[in-house]
């Protein structure tokens, strides 16, 4: 029998029969959140509510199928069904903490946003925006500036007794070389996420391990030169909407209405800012220094 690993990710207790990128779990006598498990999975689900391309869900259900690496099955919120189709469980790893724990999370009506985030003395700071605008390299950024790491590319969220509340993911960085050389960290880059890719896995210098109430949340898109600019309450939903991991997967698992209902909580909550920096380059310091002077503006 395989050996059980337990891990803490998202507030939640894991156990797995693979190794995962999360913090070792101290409560591994506890009953487990979320249980993985290998085993032959179904080639489909029964009544999809949708299906496209690779996934297909329905209420409580989602099933994921990545060939030649492994197909999915994820229900309720604390169950995945893995059925590999390869050895190297690195790869299988890479789309677990991905989609599938998106698709997870949503089950569980936490909202995974699209964002990096750090740990600071007055709350958490999320990055958010789409994928290459820049999340990580200023995460690793304010993270050389002696910030705290909470999270990297994705950022459960939950409202706790009318809180907006950021739950710790993993405690890596992943990198782009040509961030990494613009860190100067290229010497502590680990292994690649993926052997066909040029990105890298760091471990983060610090990482906060407990959840912590939200400070603000920044919007990163490309532009010409650097504006901040605190959005609406409106706008600002819409920000926290478009920036939703996997959001696609929502009508499908049945969740859209709980996932409106908990964004526009959140909105109402946290100031939100839109943060245009330049297309190249990327000027790492110049956004790191944005951020800290609204972090020293009180809310």
């Amino acid at each position: 029998m395989r050996a059980q690993r337990d891990y803490t990710a998202f507030g939640l207790h894991v156990r797995s029969p693979i190794a995962l990128p999360f913090r070792p779990s101290s409560t591994t006598c506890s009953e487990p959140d979320v249980v993985v498990r290998l085993g032959a999975t179904p080639a489909s689900l029964p009544a999809p509510v949708v299906k496209r391309g690779v996934w297909e869900a329905a209420s409580g259900a989602f099933l994921l199928t990545i060939d030649d690496v492994a197909r999915y099955h994820v229900t309720h919120g604390c169950r995945i069904l893995i059925e590999p189709w390869c050895d190297d469980h690195h790869d299988i790893g890479v789309f677990l903490v991905g989609s599938v724990f998106a698709a997870l999370l949503q089950q569980r009506g936490v909202v995974p946003l699209h964002a990096s985030a750090i740990a600071t003395g007055a709350g958490a700071v999320l990055l958010a925006g789409r994928s290459g605008v820049g999340k990580s390299s200023l995460l690793a950024a304010l993270i050389k500036r002696g910030h705290t790491m909470l999270a990297d590319d994705v950022t459960g969220v939950i409202v706790d007794q009318g809180r907006p509340v950021a739950l710790p993911a993993f405690p890596d960085i992943r990198l782009w070389a040509d961030a990494l050389d613009a860190l100067d960290w290229r010497p502590q880059a680990g292994k690649r996420v993926r052997e066909s890719v040029e990105k890298f896995i760091l471990p983060a210098e610090r990482f906060r391990s407990e959840p912590l109430d939200i400070r603000a949340y920044f919007a990163l898109r490309t532009g010409n030169g650097f504006a901040v600019e605190k959005a609406s309450s409106r706008a600002a939903m819409d920000l926290l909407f478009a920036h939703t991991y996997r959001k696609h997967f929502l009508r499908g698992l049945g969740r859209q209405e709980t996932h409106f209902s908990t964004v526009d909580r959140i909105a109402k909550h946290i100031p939100v800012f839109r943060m245009t920096r330049p297309a190249y380059p990327s000027l790492l310091d110049g956004l790191a220094d944005r951020i800290e002077t609204c972090l020293a503006t009180p809310p």
